[in-house]
């Protein structure tokens, strides 16, 4: 009687990685498929950073999700959910105004409100990340940011 109290059920703990683990699985086929990997003379394809990443999501999400039968209880103060809900932001965001202009406010806001930095701080930072951002991810692999509904209107 006590080995069927002691089965474990499934819990949050093994929801939020098994959904890594499809998302991550989700954009690698996608990377391979859709966007390609590598070429042989240009180098990488628009989909190499976004099969790197997932990788290495997936290997995460595969060890958080087997670790998380050892833990016990869950503990989430109200502090443990910003980030999530800044991702749902950035998400809402990107639908409304674009990935790019949304990442800048989420990066600016994130300096100032959370990190406490000073604006020198922040714009050296900001300034970096846009570089990296544009130059390697636009102007490099050409990878196509979503526009969102505003800036579509606006370019068309």
């Amino acid at each position: 009687m006590e080995k069927l109290k002691s089965k474990k059920k499934i819990s949050i703990m093994q929801v939020i990685p098994a959904i890594g683990i499809l998302i991550s699985l989700v954009f690698i086929y996608l990377g391979f498929t859709k966007y390609g990997f590598w070429d042989e003379f240009k180098g990488p394809k628009p989909g190499f950073f976004p099969i790197v990443v997932s990788i290495f999501m997936l290997v995460a999400s595969l060890l958080s999700f087997f670790f998380s039968f050892k833990e016990k209880s869950v503990n989430w103060p109200l502090e443990d959910w910003i980030l999530p809900l800044s991702v749902a932001g950035i998400l809402i965001a990107t639908f409304i105004i674009g990935l790019l202009p949304s990442l800048a406010i989420y990066v600016l806001l994130w300096l100032k409100k959370f990190e406490k930095c000073s604006w020198k701080t922040t714009l050296i930072v900001f300034g970096i990340i846009a570089a990296i951002v544009v130059g390697a991810f636009g102007m490099w692999l050409g990878v196509p940011f979503p526009k969102g509904i505003i800036l579509n209107m606006i370019s068309n």
